[in-house]
């Protein structure tokens, strides 16, 4: 628990670093250039919006739930695996339902 405490941490600070860093060097950039005043301000229309979606991508990847899923490993029995091919039987009827899976490290949740 405590690592991923401290993972949270170490990457929240990466991106406000990154998103510090961004913002502070393009208004830096606008403030001090030598273009015309039109070019500028153009350049901020275009910028501005992408490092904007550039922040709301981050903080999609950040809290997404992601799943892995593992398939059941059937070790080279040719009877299990076309079994697990064709579905499985229950109560004489043939289920063609996804084959079980068991969901790893994916699924840590966030510390509270």
């Amino acid at each position: 628990m405590q690592i991923i405490v401290i993972s949270w941490i170490l990457g929240l600070g990466i991106i406000g670093i990154n998103v510090y860093y961004l913002s502070t060097a393009f208004v830096g950039w606008l403030i001090h250039s030598t273009l015309p005043k039109v070019a500028t301000v153009f350049i901020g229309i275009i910028v501005f919006p992408l490092m904007a979606l550039y922040v709301v991508a981050v903080i999609y990847l950040t809290f997404r739930k992601d799943t892995v899923k593992t398939y059941i490993e059937t070790k080279n029995e040719p009877a299990v695996q076309t079994h697990m091919e064709k579905g499985y039987m229950v109560n004489g009827q043939l289920q063609l339902s996804e084959v079980p899976y068991r969901e790893d490290l994916a699924d840590i949740p966030l510390p509270p």
